[in-house]
């Protein structure tokens, strides 16, 4: 398996300014409550990737983003396997990203 490449939240946030579509793997309550607010974003929740994956470019740069960086470890590796492989683990997930001071869309 490829080694897991990390990427810091404002480089992330670079990236996805550039057109890097970042994807949000954490679960449909949680995205309710606070989102990433960036142009290119796709919601495919962990617990539903198996069946969703298709849905992602292939051979295109991805930025995986969770809460705090373990789901979205978990979702390269199961994207690695289906031969997706130039893949980012946003670093902290949505909470860095937040703490960085970088726009998040809130429902509170």
């Amino acid at each position: 398996m490829a080694e897991i490449i990390h990427v810091a939240p404002k480089e992330a946030f670079a990236l996805s300014q550039q057109g890097v579509l970042l994807v949000d793997v954490r679960e449909a309550d949680e995205v309710a409550q606070k989102r990433y607010e960036v142009a290119h974003y796709l919601h495919l929740p962990l617990s539903k990737l198996a069946e969703t994956y298709g849905q992602l470019p292939v051979g295109q740069k991805l930025i995986i983003a969770c809460l705090s960086g373990g789901r979205s470890q978990k979702a390269i590796a199961f994207l690695q396997s289906k031969g997706y492989d130039d893949l980012l683990n946003l670093d902290g997930g949505i909470k860095a990203w937040e703490a960085a001071g970088l726009p998040v869309y809130s429902a509170i």
